[in-house]
């Protein structure tokens, strides 16, 4: 099979390796779409914790050997501790992320545990599959916040995470729905989800503010919107660190929070969620084409609503 593999920072090459071999709690997919969001082209960057080489691409879906149509949950833990047995497998000490710590989908074909696979419905399209993933962490993100439809809303960041976060404050029923994104094309596909406004920075003061892109300048800035009393969420990684202002946040009693990944049960409701996006959100690419997409990322050209990797082909 072709697989892309990662061999260093910036550093993509195509190769003809053996399908992996599945054991008999995991089955082999062929993997028909990869979403390519943050986590692809931070790691393309800096690879970081990613075993090298690796075949990145951990927001995947593809059919089994018998042809059922699945998503897979790319995320587990040791099975065993107080927040595996909680459905939080993302802060267990051993978590692992296909795609990151493991093989992903960008790859013709993928061995997936069975335990880590989810049905599709037959209406959803493989384009709209790709925002599974990421709409799944936008209602880990949207759940831990408390948000209700009496509250304003805030979302920096128009990109997969994003546009879950609209959807989930649209169905929530809120009054202000402000997206703030550069790329034209992301705030129309807000618009279209039900962002009740769309510039390319906040304006105003909100009750709850979303951090999907994790820059230093996001982050603060997220922070200085929130209202007295608000909270700001962080899901984004691009920088690290942040120098918070404590004594600014002890006044005006603001919170943060940080949001990671996703429950099964938030992944299966993603399922549902995804089927609010258009097909033409997602502009469908080649092994050819992935490198530079990572680059035109890494630039901060986000034209595009959503770009998946189709390892074989559109059908």
């Amino acid at each position: 099979m072709k697989a892309l593999l990662l061999e260093g920072s910036k550093t993509l090459t195509l190769r003809d390796i053996d399908a992996p071999q599945p054991n008999a709690a995991a089955q082999l997919i062929t993997v028909e779409a990869t979403g390519i969001g943050g986590s692809e082209y931070l790691g393309f960057n800096k690879p970081g914790i990613r075993p090298l080489p690796n075949i990145m691409g951990h927001g995947f879906t593809g059919t089994t050997a018998n042809g059922k149509r699945v998503a897979v949950y790319p995320l587990s833990g040791c099975g065993g501790c107080e927040y595996c047995v909680a459905d939080q497998a993302q802060l267990c000490a051993d978590w692992s992320l296909i795609g990151v710590q493991t093989d992903g989908g960008f790859a013709q074909k993928a061995a997936v545990p069975s335990a880590q696979l989810f049905e599709l419905p037959a209406e959803l399209s493989w384009e709209q599959s790709v925002f599974i993933e990421p709409f799944a962490n936008s209602i880990n993100a949207w759940e831990l916040s408390g948000a209700s439809g009496a509250q304003s809303v805030a979302i920096i960041g128009a990109g997969s995470l994003g546009l879950g976060l609209v959807g989930l404050a649209q169905q929530a029923g809120c009054k202000t729905i402000h997206v703030a994104d550069l790329s034209a094309n992301r705030r129309g596909a807000a618009k279209t989800l039900g962002a009740t406004q769309t510039t390319s920075t906040l304006t105003e003061t909100y009750d709850v503010v979303f951090d999907t892109v994790g820059s230093e300048q996001t982050r603060q800035h997220g922070i200085d919107c929130a209202k007295k009393g608000g909270q700001c969420v962080f899901l984004g990684f691009e920088t690290a660190t942040l120098n918070v202002n404590i004594a600014e946040l002890i006044r005006y009693q603001k919170q943060l929070k940080g949001s990671f990944v996703y429950s099964k049960r938030q992944f299966s409701d993603a399922i549902t969620l995804a089927k609010i996006c258009q097909d033409t959100w997602v502009k469908n690419i080649s092994f050819a084409e992935v490198e530079n997409v990572l680059h035109q990322f890494l630039a901060g050209d986000f034209e595009h609503v959503k770009v998946a990797l189709r390892p074989n082909g559109v059908a």
